[in-house]
């Protein structure tokens, strides 16, 4: 079968249960409901969820409701995360705040939360409880944690680490932990594969910030320098940071202190970026992990899932 067929084909179980998850109580859930299911997500969470069930030869028909509640946190995460950034566009449509306002979003945000631990209660199983709400507490932490330290100069790497493995990491790793749980793994098999998980969502945030400052637009689908423009300290920018003496970081600083940057600052930032190679370190960096991935993966018998998976992780870092 072919791989972009065979991707789809379990994309489209998971948007049909997501379509009898999310409940319609009135009208305007209707267009959320619709919005969500039709926003163009990769479903990266529980696609990897499925794969891993695969790998583990999980028997329990359960694994298309947890994946489904995985893409429903993650949902109700964005229209929250948009509200927070006044964000007008998502993946080149208007969000729900600017179709609905901020209060419906964060209403809306709510309820898909609702409906997904409704759905995670059903199933009976305290583990995958236990986890999934873990994730909730990182989410909440990780967005605090950010708003704390985005725009401060002294946010260090282990600050970041934090805010991404809340953001983004800890979903991934319950995403393959959960794999694990339906497949009656021990503890410790359960913390290797959430490691992976993790380690996945790490990598897949860290490239993520990449794209702001080095894969134009056209070929990212996000605005180029749009992390720049609002004066965020992403992860090139710390990576930066650390290449920079003394002098070097003050002027850097400054530039980020402003209320707005300029084209000028652009040419400078992008010109600092190449002078210090940081693209080049980046990529040696993030590179080292996908193999250490692509490694972990290699444990598992070969299977079309595993090549899938390959595939995947070569497409998406």
């Amino acid at each position: 079968m072919n791989s972009k067929f065979r991707i789809q084909s379990i994309l489209t179980k998971f948007d049909k249960n997501l379509d009898g998850i999310i409940k319609e109580d009135i009208p305007v859930l209707k267009k959320i409901k619709k919005h969500v299911i039709t926003s163009g997500g990769k479903r990266i969470r529980p696609f990897s969820h499925y794969l891993f069930c695969q790998f583990l030869n999980v028997k329990d028909v359960s694994w298309l409701d947890v994946g489904s509640v995985a893409e429903l946190i993650h949902a109700a995460s964005l229209l929250h995360d948009d509200v927070v950034d006044n964000a007008p566009i998502r993946r080149g449509k208007p969000t729900i705040g600017s179709l609905f306002g901020n209060k419906t979003a964060i209403l809306a945000g709510d309820y898909l939360l609702a409906c997904g631990i409704s759905r995670l209660n059903s199933l009976g199983n305290p583990e995958l409880m236990e986890i999934f709400s873990q994730v909730l507490k990182d989410l909440s932490v990780s967005e605090l944690l950010q708003m704390e330290w985005e725009k401060n100069p002294k946010i260090s790497l282990k600050v970041y680490d934090s805010i991404i493995y809340g953001k983004t990491a800890s979903l991934f790793g319950v995403c393959t932990e959960s794999a694990a749980i339906l497949a009656g793994k021990s503890k410790k098999e359960r913390l290797s594969v959430r490691d992976f998980g993790v380690r996945l969502g790490k990598l897949f945030q860290k490239k993520d910030d990449c794209l702001d400052y080095f894969v134009d637009s056209s070929a990212s689908g996000k605005e180029f320098l749009k992390d720049f423009k609002n004066g965020l300290f992403t992860y090139p920018v710390l990576i930066l940071r650390n290449q920079l003496g003394l002098i070097e970081k003050r002027k850097l600083e400054s530039v980020f202190k402003k209320e707005e940057r300029s084209s000028s600052d652009e040419s400078y930032i992008l010109n600092l970026m190449e002078s210090k190679k940081v693209s080049e370190l980046l990529h040696k960096e993030l590179n080292s992990e996908k193999n250490y991935l692509l490694g972990y993966l290699n444990q598992f018998p070969k299977s079309a899932e595993r090549e899938l998976f390959v595939e995947q992780l070569d497409r998406l870092t």
